[in-house]
């Protein structure tokens, strides 16, 4: 990796030849530099661009809403926020998904019956013994279907937005920041989410994030505020890996509106990951 540039020539220099080239580019908070007059409609290949040449910049390039740049961190605080996700399990402050209230045998038979149809009532009731969790409940509903292609493919259909970018949020004017560091798990020193801001989480996202990079080459693409935006080069297996990470999405943006075995059959059909939390 080259050192870090630290000049608007300098970025410009290492932008020519791509789909950046021209952009205007300015210093802005916290050492950073910001591209703008991005068209929001290329934001992947602009970013794509960005990343590709950060081998020259030294810089985690990062989309957020103009002026989203809410902090400035200094050395010291960057030094212990890289050394805490390195260290921290985010999954014992990322714990609000999963819920274990009571399910009796008529919830589990309307649950049931929106989900997987009638003839498969039966099964639930025999196979849950109500009373269940609301959890145990969805478990069962992601293991039945993985195990059954047809009635997989039936259950599914309708969430088709849940894979690929179809869910991602285009703003109308965007800026594409390249932060002072490579270490993409340090970016929410400086761009808030209103998860990690309300609770005083940002060590624990910062682990998270760097914990998704490791284990599925996730990379942060987009940090709206309330919504962060993520691609990721490895897909998680049908079954516990697929569910264990829909979970942990699920905690971390508490404001996804779908079923934890709809996301866990979503992540293992695409390549993009959109996390919501809002007020």
């Amino acid at each position: 990796m080259a050192a870090r540039i630290n000049k608007i020539d300098g970025i410009a220099t290492a932008l020519r030849g791509t789909a950046l080239q021209g952009h205007p580019v300015e210093e802005g908070p916290g050492h950073t530099f910001v591209v703008d007059d991005v068209d929001p409609g290329r934001l992947l290949d602009a970013w794509q661009a960005a990343h590709a040449a950060m081998p020259i910049t030294g810089r985690w390039p990062v989309f957020t809403l103009p002026d989203g740049v809410a902090r400035e961190p200094d050395g010291d605080e960057l030094a212990d926020l890289d050394q805490v996700a390195r260290t921290l399990d985010p999954w014992s402050f990322y714990r609000r998904y999963g819920r274990d209230d009571v399910q009796d045998k008529e919830d589990v038979k309307r649950y049931v019956q929106a989900f997987l149809g009638d003839n498969m009532v039966t099964k639930a009731i025999e196979e849950l013994t109500p009373p269940t969790t609301s959890a145990a409940l969805q478990r069962w509903t992601y293991d039945t279907l993985i195990a059954d292609g047809q009635l997989a493919s039936r259950a599914f259909s309708g969430s088709e937005h849940l894979v690929g970018t179809a869910r991602w949020h285009t703003p109308p004017r965007v800026q594409l920041v390249l932060l002072p560091t490579t270490s993409q798990w340090l970016a929410p020193a400086w761009v808030p989410y209103f998860e990690a801001d309300r609770d005083n989480g940002i060590p624990a996202l910062a682990a998270a994030i760097r914990q998704w990079e490791q284990r599925w080459g996730a990379a942060l693409i987009a940090a709206w505020g309330s919504m962060l935006q993520f691609t990721a080069q490895r897909r998680p297996q049908p079954g516990p890996p697929a569910w264990e990470l829909a979970g942990r999405q699920l905690a971390v943006g508490g404001s996804l509106q779908c079923e934890q075995w709809q996301l866990a059959m979503a992540l293992t059909r695409g390549d993009a990951w959109f996390l919501h939390d809002r007020p």
